[in-house]
């Protein structure tokens, strides 16, 4: 009984090892990849969190939502004249047992414009929603929402291609906010940061102001 009691110990301690082992060589492959494809659309990229992300941005939705919350494998620079972030960004819900942890790649563009917010959270990723779009009874598309009619329905408009991805939608004051939930190893924020230009100038000329 006792032999055998040890060789269990031992098989879990060889499973954590190797468990711990693979999670970071993912990590490390993750990391890599993310590096690569910053030099090649001329941007930066850190490993750490340079931007002190759960300060700077805690007034959006998605790092509100938990505590704990932590960011890397940060690319930085401009697009449309704009800077740019995209990073990973983790947090946690519940404590004990009960503890739970996110993972969302992010992308977030500080404009100089005067927009109308607005908070547009995907379907797909329901589990993870604000209460304020839990109440709301407005939806578009993939999205429910609340905030400017207007601006919504632009942004809906130019997200749709992003929708599968279970990517949600944030403004506050003149920063946009994209993000998505990480549900495979190999889903990043890359396709998100591609199209945030695009993004970016539909929404220099959507209406700022609701119409009366």
């Amino acid at each position: 009984m006792q032999a055998a009691f040890t060789w269990m110990l031992i098989g879990v301690l060889v499973a954590s090892v190797v468990s711990f082992l693979v999670m970071g060589l993912v990590q490390f492959g993750r990391t890599n990849s993310l590096a690569r494809k910053a030099h090649q659309m001329r941007m930066k990229f850190s490993s750490s969190d340079p931007f002190d992300v759960p300060c700077r941005y805690g007034q959006f939705a998605l790092i509100a939502n938990g505590h704990s919350g932590r960011a890397n494998n940060v690319t930085y620079g401009r697009l449309e004249g704009w800077p740019v972030r995209a990073f990973d960004f983790r947090y946690e819900v519940g404590h004990g047992t009960r503890r739970l942890t996110r993972h969302y790649s992010v992308v977030v563009a500080e404009t100089e414009l005067d927009l109308p917010p607005v908070l547009m959270w995907n379907e797909r990723d329901i589990e993870g929603s604000p209460m304020a779009v839990r109440q709301s009874s407005g939806r578009l598309a993939w999205w429910f929402y609340v905030g400017s009619d207007a601006l919504a329905a632009t942004l809906e408009e130019e997200c749709r291609p992003l929708a599968d991805q279970g990517v949600s939608v944030q403004i506050c004051g003149s920063t946009l906010m994209l993000c998505a939930p990480v549900r495979k190893a190999r889903q990043n924020y890359i396709q998100t940061l591609e199209k945030m230009g695009q993004i970016l100038r539909k929404v220099r000329n959507a209406p700022r102001v609701e119409p009366q």
